[in-house]
């Protein structure tokens, strides 16, 4: 049966992501969590502070995590079969919802790529888990400037777009009940 009112449960049963794809999507929901938190967090210590350098390792660390999941999960998903969109829903949703995932596939790809970038022009080495990252680049201030700012403008984006993302989900859930969000637990 499928949702005929906002009042009506619908018991429409819908096919869940393979165990792979669940489980990227939330280790890259974690992984940007403890970016965003250790970017964030950061300034609650004075620059130049070992805390401070700390907090930016952890955010760069998370960052390539993300990177080597989303190649992974970009990996699984051209290879897996997805689960068929819900049966009743208007066109336009099943596009919007590609375009949202296309656009958070690209984001979540870009930022770790601009943020290595914007640190290997400014002539660093990237420490991941300890280890230091080295790209053969040449130290190039202007582009590390510019691969920097659109890092931290992504960012902005990253917010809108995961919460228009988290938003549907929750409307798929709570509004039209057609309990969509189970297809990603």
């Amino acid at each position: 049966m499928h949702l005929t009112s906002p009042h009506t449960l619908s018991l429409t049963f819908q096919p869940k992501y393979s165990l792979a794809m669940r489980a990227l999507h939330w280790l890259v929901f974690l992984g940007a969590v403890v970016a965003v938190a250790a970017v964030e967090f950061r300034d609650v210590f004075p620059k130049g502070s070992t805390e401070r350098a700390a907090m930016m390792a952890i955010h760069e660390s998370a960052g390539i995590t993300i990177l080597g999941l989303m190649l992974l999960r970009l990996l699984v998903r051209v290879s897996q079969p997805l689960p068929p969109p819900p049966a009743g829903d208007p066109r336009w949703m099943d596009r919007a919802a590609s375009a949202m995932h296309f656009v958070l596939y690209v984001l979540m790809l870009a930022m770790p790529v601009l943020g290595m970038l914007a640190v290997a022009w400014k002539g660093r080495t990237i420490p991941v888990y300890g280890f230091q990252l080295a790209l053969p680049l040449a130290i190039n201030e202007p582009y590390s400037k510019l691969a920097k700012e659109i890092h931290e403008t992504g960012a902005t984006f990253v917010y809108i777009f995961v919460g228009l993302h988290a938003a549907a989900a929750l409307w798929h859930q709570f509004v039209l009940k057609d309990r969509l969000l189970r297809r990603m637990i």
